[in-house]
């Protein structure tokens, strides 16, 4: 009968304390499964990531078109150097202009010609010049020598003028650079001559061209680079007490020095 009692009593009591005990617990799974949800919603990646095996294939063939790009512009380069490369050659040699074994041939009258030798037998030489092609007597040949243009070639461009005064005369006119090297100190001379061909007076005068500083530190203003031309005048004067109408000629001359 105590111990139906004790019994009765004793498992109300347990009862009050264990169904808190299962609530929590019972709460507790609850939360940590939502939380576990909660947790993988987060993690999961919104595309679907692939395996590796495919992405290493797919940057394989992107390396290969780009491998395939370079050796097309590799090719097309090549190309274009190959076009390209004749026509530069031609144009540094239309700008140099350097004409091979040029001949300065004078003849028996005088005159220089200045040219390539196309062809020559005993007859006659075949001269190919800045005027055209020229077929020569052999018989009319004076001297036939090689022309080297790596010189200055400074001559008169035209006609000058010849001013007469009572006690001088004045020339001016114009002279060019014909060679292939710069001319320095340039200066015109001029002599007048009676019939006697004795020299009645001269002067000479600098022209006033390109100034070109030396190594030395002279500096010269009468320089003329290849293919520019100058104007000069020269005055020279009569002695005194003689009569202009007693000179007979003329005589002139281009005086300059070639430096490094």
């Amino acid at each position: 009968m105590t111990l139906l009692r004790f019994r009765s009593t004793i498992l109300p009591v347990v009862l009050i304390v264990l169904l808190p005990l299962m609530g929590l617990s019972q709460k507790k799974k609850t939360e940590g499964t939502s939380k576990g949800s909660t947790k993988r919603e987060f993690f999961q990646p919104s595309v679907e990531v692939r395996g590796t095996d495919s992405v290493v294939k797919e940057l394989r063939k992107e390396v290969s078109q780009i491998q395939n790009e370079m050796d097309r512009m590799r090719n097309q380069l090549r190309e274009y150097d190959d076009l390209s490369a004749p026509r530069i050659r031609k144009e540094i040699k239309r700008l140099v202009n350097f004409p091979e074994k040029i001949s300065e041939i004078t003849l028996k009258n005088g005159t220089v010609v200045q040219g390539k030798i196309l062809s020559e037998d005993l007859d006659k030489i075949i001269v190919q010049t800045n005027i055209g092609t020229l077929s020569i007597v052999q018989e009319n040949i004076k001297e036939l020598k090689p022309f080297d243009r790596l010189h200055a070639d400074v001559v008169l461009k035209g006609e000058f003028e010849d001013q007469r005064h009572a006690e001088s005369r004045v020339f001016i006119g114009q002279i060019t650079n014909k060679g292939m090297r710069r001319a320095d100190f340039v200066r015109v001379q001029f002599r007048l001559h009676d019939k006697r061909t004795t020299i009645i007076a001269q002067d000479s005068s600098y022209i006033s061209g390109e100034a070109y500083s030396f190594y030395s530190g002279v500096i010269s203003e009468s320089s003329l680079s290849p293919g520019e031309s100058s104007l000069f005048r020269v005055e020279v004067k009569l002695p005194p007490g003689f009569e202009a109408k007693n000179i007979s000629y003329v005589t002139y001359k281009i005086l300059f020095d070639e430096f490094n």
